[in-house]
């Protein structure tokens, strides 16, 4: 059976050794931004291991916006957690805008308000 949060991830590991439990986690870890934003169409995570430091980017696509985020850190668990904190504020940005534009649901006034009586 499906999670609610399932939705398409794509891992890509360059100049880097990525084992397959990172890679797991780190999926995992991506999914669970669903709880945020439940209209996420897929996600990217790329993981650039060009030394000294990681760069780890992560791309999520909602309808109507790409969302990117990226950090690089010497450590690659910590430039993880760090983009995937990232990509959390921005969804979380996202989701306000979003009911701030739509706003409570207050129906259409009625003619005495709007003058056209």
């Amino acid at each position: 059976m499906a999670k609610a949060y399932d939705f398409p991830v794509t891992f890509t590991c360059r100049h880097d050794n990525c084992d397959e439990v990172f890679k797991q986690s780190a999926i995992e870890q991506v999914l669970k931004l669903s709880r945020y934003h439940s209209h996420i169409i897929d996600a990217d995570i790329t993981i650039n291991g060009k030394k000294p430091s990681t760069r780890v980017e992560i791309v999520v696509r909602v309808p109507g916006v790409i969302i990117t985020a990226a950090h690089d850190d010497f450590h690659r668990t910590v430039a993880l957690d760090a983009a995937i904190e990232k990509a959390k504020i921005q969804i979380k940005k996202l989701k306000e805008k979003i009911a701030e534009h739509w706003g409570p649901s207050t129906g259409s006034p009625s003619v005495a308000e709007s003058g056209n009586i």
